[in-house]
């Protein structure tokens, strides 16, 4: 019989629907329950940054006021210690500057112990804190950084003199700075008419300004591009700057540069040389050079200033001659001076062997102007040179029976030899 009821798969046990309701309800409750502690664990962690947050923040306020409140006495102290350290330096200055004025330091009471004294030199260009730092190497002040200010301090530091000075062991700064201020110390030489490049070399040792040898050096290599009249180099010339490390009394730096010596001889031949001298020269025929030559001749044969002029007339007149036998000077002056140069030797009379010499300074052998000056001669020996007495002597001898040193001069071989057999 065929009824109305819906088909069901498998057999429903009585009260299962119950239960599977009460399952679903007892789920429901669960997820909830889960769902309700991840929140309430999530406003725990927000509650405790939130805290940890406003905890830092006092902390870092705390610390800000902390700071703020020992601040305010450490700033008042720093002021107090500034106002103090200005007026400590205002007081020490105030009694140093009235002491300095109630005792001022005078170059004249300054004692210089002589068992501890030392030469001090300041180069040419030396700053202040150079010459600081050679006074502490050489232990003649004790703090370089308080002999700096006081130098600033009083003034010092653009007044120091390049030089050399004598200091010692125990001088006060001030001392010091009044030594180093001054005239550095200096020797007077006098180097005469005639003199030789290496006796004026030797006389610079003896006299502590350089040595000789260093000045030879310096002669030959030192810069001339600032003195046009010095001749250029030549292989037979003995020393380049032969005549003209002109004569008289100069006044150098102990222990100076070598080429400030030079540079002082050259700059007086400069001044005693006039522009006028030049076009004298070459009117003449002669080079500079030349003119300076026959003047070192000159001042080794004269030896009245009255005949100097005369004598350079004669040497001219020979030169100058169509007789080429005349051409060569035959001057005793170079035969002494190749003597002395090679040998060391000062002839006084002149034999035929001396005369024989091989040197391009013998005049007996060699025609003409020699390779170089054979001294420096003074300024009457350039002029008779420039200004030669015009005559018709070529010959000229020395007359030893005066004593005065007065030559006779003859015009023709003939009458020299009769004044030769004359006087002698």
């Amino acid at each position: 019989m065929k009824g109305n009821l819906k088909q069901t798969k498998g057999i429903r046990r009585p009260g299962q629907k119950a239960k599977e309701k009460e399952l679903a309800q007892k789920r429901a409750i669960k997820e909830a329950e889960n769902e309700e502690f991840e929140v309430v664990h999530q406003n725990r962690n927000s509650s405790s940054d939130t805290k940890r947050g406003k905890i830092s923040k006092v902390r870092d306020r705390n610390k800000r006021k902390l700071k703020h409140r020992y601040m305010i006495p450490l700033m008042i102290l720093f002021v107090l210690f500034l106002i103090a350290l200005v007026f400590f330096s205002s007081y020490v200055s105030y009694t140093y500057l009235i002491d300095k004025y109630n005792n001022p330091v005078e170059i004249e009471t300054i004692y210089i112990d002589p068992e501890t004294s030392v030469k001090f030199r300041i180069e040419k260009g030396a700053t202040s804190e150079d010459i600081t730092r050679d006074l502490y190497e050489m232990g003649l002040i004790q703090n370089d950084q308080i002999y700096k200010f006081l130098s600033k301090f009083n003034g010092y530091d653009n007044m120091y003199k390049a030089g050399t000075y004598t200091l010692c062991q125990g001088l006060t700064y001030d001392e010091i700075m009044v030594i180093l201020s001054g005239t550095p110390e200096t020797v007077k030489i006098t180097f005469p008419e005639g003199f030789t490049t290496s006796q004026i070399a030797a006389r610079l040792e003896s006299n502590g300004v350089v040595s000789a040898d260093e000045f030879l050096y310096a002669v030959d290599h030192i810069d001339l591009s600032s003195y046009p009249f010095i001749p250029e180099v030549s292989k037979d010339r003995d020393y380049r700057l032969d005549g003209y490390l002109f004569p008289d009394t100069y006044e150098f730096d102990v222990q100076a540069n070598v080429n400030d010596v030079i540079y002082k001889f050259l700059n007086r031949f400069n001044e005693v040389f006039l522009p006028s001298y030049y076009k004298l020269a070459e009117s003449l025929g002669m080079t500079v050079d030349e003119a300076v030559i026959l003047a070192s001749i000159v001042e080794k044969e004269a030896k009245l200033d009255s005949e100097r002029a005369k004598i350079a007339g004669v040497f001219l007149n020979r030169v100058n001659s169509t007789d080429e036998t005349l051409h060569k000077w035959q001057s005793c002056a170079t035969i002494r001076y190749v003597y002395k140069k090679l040998y060391g030797i000062d002839l006084v009379n002149i034999t035929l062997e001396n005369e024989n010499e091989d040197d391009p300074y013998n005049t007996y052998l060699y025609e003409g102007f020699i390779p170089g000056p054979i001294c420096n001669p003074g300024l009457k020996s350039i002029q008779s040179a420039l200004y030669p007495e015009t005559h018709t002597y070529y010959y000229f001898v020395l007359n030893a029976k005066d004593g005065l040193g007065t030559h006779i001069f003859s015009e023709t071989y003939k009458e020299h030899l009769e004044a030769k057999d004359k006087y002698g």
